[in-house]
């Protein structure tokens, strides 16, 4: 994940983006459970009618649009979100979220920080009492769990919370953005027999291991976070099956990077054959230009799915804006919006509607293929954790410098 910081994403640019009170608006009415939703448009009389609500929001969800408007008064900087997405993800959803909520018109900030970066600032800020994120969303599940711990969560129901699969509640007040694969690369002119799953790559390299000796790239799961739970979740899923997987394709040698882009530039240019668990996101773009040289799949044996949290956090300024806006993501409108930036939606009634959809993934590899992250427990353990870099950092050595 990069750790460039993007500005405040102006309508001109494109847009941008999010959280519970240290001095911001009036603290609302928490948000009832919602029934099931319906297409039938708000009643007559309705005041969320205005905005084209559903009618499963609660009447009182007007204190939240009306606090965020006071929010976007007195709050000189706006909403501010940490995140691990660029200007791109972020693009179409900002866009989309203005148009219904224009107040919050190039009124968001979104900062694209590392997985751990966007608690690391968090906790710097808050406890000196400086400005900090009014919204955190990342994929690093043990430091979630410590954030929950430490009180920084806003305990939050969602009016869309009926509406989003059970496994995207992460715990409460964390609700899933996207939920995305990090799948399996290959350059179409120097492997002559595409992989699809970590096996095939594991055999092709048992077979040629002079061929493919320093030719595969992956994540450093040692030094990056999201490598680290990548393989943490895949293992945990696999066992010892899955180590033995892991130390074939570990005979390469594979060259460890911090971020998908470089997995990607390095297997279109023939530096590597191929990559393995690289995040599709940053695969995607690179396509139609790409497709004489690059070549994807799924990964059939075991598919990682990055379910990137989101969270109001307990120090912001501008909480109800950011209520505003995890609902959006979380909305049907919100989901395809999320879709267009390049990530996978996951909500069920927008299967058909979306650019990238998690069904699809799922039709393809088989439900019992699917490796979600979650908060595991054994994250907090800090000597399982430890024990576990060592085993990997064992099986999948890095190439002699």
């Amino acid at each position: 994940m990069s750790r460039k910081l993007y500005p405040v994403l102006s309508l001109a640019l494109v847009s941008a983006f999010v959280l519970t009170a240290c001095g911001g608006g009036a603290e609302p009415t928490q948000a009832p459970q919602p029934p099931a939703a319906t297409d039938a448009p708000p009643p007559a009389g309705n005041p969320l009618a205005e905005y084209g609500l559903p009618d499963y929001y609660p009447a009182d969800y007007i204190n939240i649009i009306d606090a965020s408007k006071q929010e976007m008064e007195t709050v000189s900087d706006g909403l501010l979100v940490y995140s691990i997405m660029g200007e791109s993800n972020w693009a179409p959803v900002l866009e989309a979220f203005y148009a219904k909520y224009p107040w919050m018109n190039g009124k968001v900030t979104a900062l694209d920080l590392g997985s751990y970066e966007v608690f690391e600032r968090y906790y710097s800020e808050s406890a000196s009492n400086a400005r900090t994120g009014d919204m955190i969303i990342t994929s690093s599940y043990d430091a979630w769990q410590e954030f929950i711990a430490k009180g920084n969560v806003v305990d939050y129901t969602s009016p869309e919370d009926a509406n989003v699969p059970d496994w995207s509640k992460l715990s409460t007040g964390i609700y899933t953005f996207s939920s995305d694969p990090m799948i399996l690369i290959y350059n179409k002119q120097l492997v002559s027999t595409p992989p699809t799953s970590l096996a095939d790559l594991a055999a092709l390299v048992t077979a040629d291991p002079d061929t493919f000796k320093g030719k595969v790239t992956t994540y450093d799961a040692v030094n990056n976070a999201t490598g680290f739970a990548i393989n943490w979740f895949w293992l945990k899923q696999k066992g010892e099956d899955g180590w033995a997987t892991l130390s074939q394709v570990g005979q390469s040698t594979p060259t460890r990077q911090s971020s998908a882009g470089n997995m990607v530039n390095a297997v279109i240019s023939g530096e590597a054959l191929a990559g393995y668990f690289v995040s599709a996101i940053s695969v995607y773009p690179k396509f139609p230009d790409a497709e004489p040289v690059l070549g994807w799949s799924y990964i059939t044996d075991g598919q990682p799915i990055l379910v990137r949290g989101q969270a109001v956090t307990a120090a912001a300024k501008a909480p109800n804006s950011a209520r505003l806006l995890m609902d959006f993501v979380l909305s049907a409108e919100g989901q395809i919006a999320v879709s267009q930036g390049g990530l996978t939606a996951y909500r069920a009634d927008i299967a058909t509607q979306a650019k990238s959809h998690l069904s699809t993934i799922e039709q393809a590899v088989g439900a019992d293929n699917m490796v979600f992250f979650f908060l595991d427990p054994d994250l907090t353990d800090q000597a399982k954790k430890d024990a576990f870099i060592q085993r990997w950092d064992t099986s999948v050595p890095a190439p002699a410098q």
